[in-house]
This record gives C-alpha cells, structure tokens and sequence, in this order.
C-alpha cells in the first residue's frame, strides 16, 4: 500500500452505486507524505508540467466506480482536475504569464499565513513551559497579572486542570479557527445557530450549549460554544478568565435575543463577519450529541419500545459510553477516595466539564460537573447510593 497524497476536487462526483459523494482522489505522484491538496496549492517543483490520470473510488461503497479524472500540474502548481483529456490539454494550454503570477501571489500568502501559524504554536509551547515550569498554575490571579505573554495564551492555561487540557484548548480554537476561515472562503456569510435546552426567558441564572452544524461537522465538536450567565457562574464558584476560549459569559437574564449577540460579538471579537440567525431546535438537521441521540432515538422507535424504557437505555448507553472515554485517558488518576472507594478525574474539553468515575468496582458509576469540589460531592453521592 504504502502512503499517498489526497487531490481534492472543487467540485464532488456522486457514486453511481451508493450515491454517495466523492470529494477527493488519492495518488502516489507527489511526495507521498499524506498531504492535502487543493487547487491552486504548489504541489511539487517548478518545472513539474503534466498532466496525471486517475480512477475515482468511492469511499462509502468501497468500489472503482469506472470513471477517470485527470489532475493537471503546471510549474508545479495544482491548476485543476478535469473529466477527459481534452479538457485537461486546454487547461494547461490556457496557463499564462499573467495568471501564473497571480496564483504565486496567493501561494505566497499562503507561505505568509503558514509561517504565522507556525509561530503561534511555538509561542504557545513556550508559554505552556513557563507556565508550569515556572509553576504558576499554583499562584493566585493577583501575583500573575504582570506576566504580559499571558495575554497570548490565558484562555488555555489559566483554568486548565492540566498541560493535556491545555493543549487541548489551543487544538480546539485552532480547528475552529481554520473551519471559519474556510466557511467564510466557501461563501457562506450566516450561521445558523440553536440550542438544545429548555429554558424559560428570562432566567437569571442559565446556560445554554450552542451548535453550529457545519462548524461541530468539520471539528468534530460535541457542541461548538457554551453560552453561560454571569451570575450561573458565580454560583458555580468559576472565574471568567478561567474558561476556554468558547465559553462565553453574558450578564443579562436568558434570551434567543442574548444567546445570539453573544455568538455574534465572539465572531467580531475574532475577526469574522458572519450573520448570526437563531433557528428552532425542530429545524437544525443536527450534529455533534444532538445528531448521535437521533440516530438511537430513531433506531429504537423502529423497534417499538416503550418511552420509559428507550429513556432507561439512552441512558445506560450514555454511561457506558462515558466510562469508556473516561478509561480510556491515560492521564486519568484517583483523585478522590470516600467510605473505601477511590473516584478519577478527567478534563473533557470538548464537552467543558469534569468527568470521573468510581474506580475499581465491577458497575460503570460515573460522575460529572464543571469543578473538582462539585465532582467530588457527586462522587461521594454516587458512593452513598451504591452502598444502599
């Protein structure tokens, strides 16, 4: 088999079997260090000039769906991928000087754009040195405050259980990052928004999980913001400046109206543009949790099981689930120990909570909550009734 590269197509193929789209061709042409490659990029030297034939797979049926495509390279650049040979000639044949210059120029804002993310990791690693060899991750805010490089990095350290949790935040914006980025580049210039919850209006003390669909897809987010009153928070015991970056804190009672401004300012506070529009619950086509609890709500409606019962196995299936994520870190460590019994903790970033469970024991008990103090009442709540 060996490794390969992936050519993405500006325009997808639907399978001819299954239907299904095919977005992309594979091909050992190029380096075949398991590159992306889009239109436009530089996708070998500057003196490549060819044109490569390739066969279309689809990935959902696993079959050659008997159709060739053609990838054309000229000076080294990506120029497009077409359906014959002909095509694919007149494509080279239409590469120009003027045009030419025009596409380095964008490949050199891409080097530029590079080069700046590059940097943006080293300087976060750096900080994530110096804050923890430095150990001021253990300091009261006030003794931190004149650390200026913190302003660079706060939203992933300050808060953080741990350095795995704080790389884990900076990967996150990232992926969101570059998902806006691209939306925005695809021409898409509102995101619709919702939520799951039900919530009175106004509420003083609320927080709401926000999805957006496309942006939960392409991060793979089990929800993409967290909306949180100022008020809920204080009651929680938690510090805004402790937060990751997509938690966003609003004083003001509950609203679809305060929901989406607080979207919206977290795009502009970003540097993105997008329209924001609130849509029903009933008309998102689902992602992330929401999309995964319809797929097992209509596989057990198939089956005609009770209410009561479908609750009863979401539920145990939720557990199970949970336990398995939670075993499966391996920076999971005993944290808490009550009445015989020792519980873990973990950070689930994605999700912005603590999770833990009772260790030892031939029964998944899992816990909960957004800060140690309250994990480790639920853990002692969940020891009492597992005595009883």
């Amino acid at each position: 088999m060996g490794m390969f590269d992936t050519i993405y197509f500006d325009k997808k193929y639907a399978c001819p079997i299954c239907n299904a789209e095919i977005d992309s061709v594979q091909t050992k042409e190029f380096e075949n260090l398991l590159n992306n490659y889009y239109v436009k990029d530089c996708i070998s030297h500057a003196e490549d000039v060819r044109i490569i034939k390739g066969e279309l797979f689809c990935d959902a049926c696993s079959k050659h769906i008997g159709k060739n495509i053609y990838i054309v390279v000229a000076r080294g650049i990506l120029l497009g991928i077409t359906d014959t040979l002909e095509d694919a000639r007149n494509l080279l044949n239409s590469l120009n000087l003027g045009k030419l210059t025009l596409w380095y120029h964008d490949l050199y804002q891409k080097y530029i754009n590079e080069r700046k993310e590059k940097k943006s990791y080293r300087r976060f690693l750096s900080n994530l040195c110096n804050w923890y060899n430095k150990g001021l991750y253990k300091k009261p805010d006030e003794q931190i405050t004149e650390q200026l490089w913190l302003m660079w990095s706060k939203r992933y350290l300050k808060g953080a259980l741990n350095p795995i949790e704080s790389i884990e935040r900076f990967l996150t914006s990232k992926k969101m990052e570059k998902a806006l980025n691209k939306l925005w580049n695809e021409g898409q210039e509102i995101l619709d928004i919702y939520y799951p919850e039900d919530i009175d209006q106004g509420e003083e003390l609320w927080s709401v999980d926000v999805y957006q669909d496309e942006l939960n897809e392409r991060c793979h987010l089990n929800w993409t913001w967290t909306v949180i009153s100022k008020k809920q928070l204080e009651l929680d015991s938690e510090k805004e400046d402790h937060q990751p970056g997509w938690v966003i804190v609003m004083d003001a009672p509950f609203s679809d109206e305060v929901v989406r401004e607080a979207i919206e300012k977290w795009l502009r506070d970003n540097g993105y543009k997008f329209e924001v529009r609130m849509i029903s619950f009933e008309e998102a086509k689902g992602s992330g949790m929401v999309k995964k609890l319809r797929e097992m709500v209509e596989i057990k409606k198939e089956e005609t099981i009770p209410f009561e019962t479908l609750e009863k196995q979401l539920a145990e299936e939720t557990i199970k689930e949970t336990a398995g994520f939670i075993v499966s870190k391996k920076d999971r460590k005993r944290v808490f120990y009550y009445k015989g019994f020792y519980g873990s903790l973990i950070p689930d970033v994605e999700n912005d909570r603590l999770l833990g469970k009772i260790e030892d024991i031939d029964k998944d008990i899992v816990y909960e909550g957004k800060t140690v103090k309250e994990c480790e009442q639920k853990f002692r709540e969940a020891i009492d009734q597992y005595l009883t």
